[in-house]
């Protein structure tokens, strides 16, 4: 059961240790280290477990740095590593996501929901604590409807990370899957919050904004399924997260099977609000339509960031298919597309091995920028093309709006 009423003293130690291994790495050139995320709002999860704590979920950091000290990828992960160390020396297990910007990255930053919950809701563990004003004050008004669906897209994702792991669909539901599942919910929610025009920056508000929304009265197709019952499925999954008691949450495949087809319907009616299309079409059509939509800028930035990525010669017998591939949509679209195409097929496969798909494993894998790995001759379903999407999503889509 997540705690709630000890939350700041394995919180205080993760801020700690964070601030003392960058202070130690970066000395006069580091101007703050931020927490932000779920535990900057006091809505993290910590389990105990007799004289040591586990969070579940990264606690998430964003160090300030003078512009000839950004460190490499290498390096980054390296420190994220000492501070995991440093943590478990102490009983604390915590997956830390370190991001290390100069300045100038505060005052770039531009609308999205990330931007507005570090300018509200981060805090400062080391540094001055005016420096979070850097970033352009905005309205939750200006976050464009696409970073809704981006959060929504990433979490579907998670999805396919964590299932691919088992087989079959073991009682009751495996913890992880679990906690997966109850992101998934809080953040269908944000998502769906935003394109009403209620976001809030906390899960509490969330749900209260989201219950108040499902006792309006609502005409017919206004949302993309009836809201009442996910309102209360997302106020349990809250009550959860928070450790406010016992919360109700159902911790079977039923629940996770629940979550996915509201994610399916919501992901649905999101393309269709955006793009401004018929609900009847399908998801493949509408992705597409929404892919023309991407201004060819944007996508020229996505592929110039997956070639830096993976060096400009590494993958040259890719280059025809990047370049077919550009003309139509970034990387991040299409690993999204592919990802969807089989995140809502996972509650006919999961535990169902022998199903015959109705899609090609094989066409989703032409879907990825890279999709051929060592060691890998052909596909051998859809687990294989699961962690090949989960690949490219950590290789080409963190760290980066591209």
């Amino acid at each position: 059961m997540p705690v709630l009423g000890r939350l700041n003293a394995p919180k205080s130690l993760v801020c700690e240790e964070t601030a003392r291994v960058c202070t130690e790495q970066y000395g006069k050139q580091l101007h703050a280290v931020i927490l932000t995320g779920s535990l900057a709002r006091d809505e993290g999860t910590f389990l105990e477990r007799g004289r040591a704590w586990m969070f579940l979920g990264d606690a998430e950091f964003l160090a300030i740095v003078d512009e000839g000290a950004l460190p490499t990828a290498g390096e980054r992960l390296k420190l994220q590593r000492q501070i995991q160390d440093a943590l478990l020396a102490r009983r604390v297990k915590c997956p830390i996501t370190l991001a290390i910007e100069n300045r100038t990255f505060l005052s770039r930053l531009r609308p999205h929901i990330f931007a507005y919950e570090l300018r509200t809701c981060g805090e400062v563990v080391w540094g001055p604590p005016e420096i979070l004003s850097l970033i352009p004050d905005f309205s939750p008004s200006a976050i464009p409807l696409e970073d809704a669906w981006r959060t929504l897209c990433n979490r579907l994702i998670e999805q396919l990370e964590m299932v691919v792991e088992f087989a079959g669909r073991p009682e009751p539901l495996p913890p992880g899957i679990h906690y997966r599942t109850v992101k998934l919910y809080l953040d269908m929610a944000t998502s769906l919050l935003l394109f009403a025009g209620a976001y809030a920056p906390t899960y509490r508000v969330r749900a209260q904004n989201l219950r108040a929304l499902a006792q309006r009265p609502a005409s017919r197709n206004e949302w993309p399924f009836s809201l009442e019952p996910f309102a209360r499925e997302v106020t349990r999954c809250t009550k959860w997260k928070l450790g406010a008691g016992e919360s109700g949450a159902r911790v079977n495949w039923d629940f996770w099977q629940t979550a996915v087809d509201y994610a399916r319907l919501l992901w649905h009616w999101e393309l269709a609000r955006m793009s401004d299309a018929p609900m009847q079409l399908p998801a493949r059509v509408l992705l597409q339509r929404w892919m023309r939509l991407q201004p060819f800028l944007d996508r020229s930035r996505g592929w110039a960031h997956a070639l830096r990525k993976q060096g400009w010669y590494r993958n040259w017998r890719d280059w025809p298919r990047w370049g077919w591939m550009g003309w139509q949509a970034s990387p991040r679209y299409w690993i999204y597309g592919a990802a969807a195409e089989l995140s809502f097929r996972l509650p006919q496969l999961v535990g169902r091995e022998q199903l015959v798909p109705d899609v090609s494993w094989e066409e989703l894998h032409e879907w990825l920028p890279v999709r051929d790995f060592p060691q890998r001759t052909a596909p051998t379903g859809w687990r294989d093309l699961a962690a090949h999407i989960v690949w490219n999503y950590k290789e080409f889509l963190v760290d980066t709006r591209s």
